[in-house]
């Protein structure tokens, strides 16, 4: 790819990554969760065109200390929006929790799989 075809497809695909970054950041603001939804699908498709861009770009000689450093700057926006997502996601099961609690699994039951709810003489185990 040409260089300069390059630096104008990098430098949109950032711009638009810059673009959804804001806009997810404002709707985790807001709190709407329409919104939030939208707004990150915007961003894993927008941030999936920038790593298809940067795919083509030869690495070191192609992108400028300015791209790099605002590459940088998406890249540390999305893992603190990712975070945000997460710790949102925790506060909401927490609340569905409370609002509709549900029973308490057995501490054993799960571990012992097929066997749980049969005597405690299992044919696995006969005695002769």
């Amino acid at each position: 790819m040409p260089f300069i075809q390059a630096q104008s497809e990098v430098h949109s695909a950032l711009e638009q990554a810059e673009r959804c970054v804001a806009a997810t950041g404002q709707a985790l603001l807001q709190g709407l969760p329409e919104r939030v939804q939208s707004t990150t699908q915007e961003l894993h498709d927008s941030a999936h065109a920038l790593a298809l861009v940067l795919r083509g770009v030869d690495g070191g000689a192609a992108l400028a200390s300015a791209v790099r450093e605002r590459l940088i700057r998406v890249a540390r926006d999305m893992a603190m929006q990712r975070e945000a997502l997460l710790r949102r996601s925790a506060a909401v099961e927490r609340s569905l929790g409370s609002l509709m609690p549900q029973p308490q699994a057995a501490t054993y039951a799960g571990a012992l799989g097929r066997y749980a709810g049969r005597s405690t003489a299992s044919p696995a185990f006969r005695t002769f």
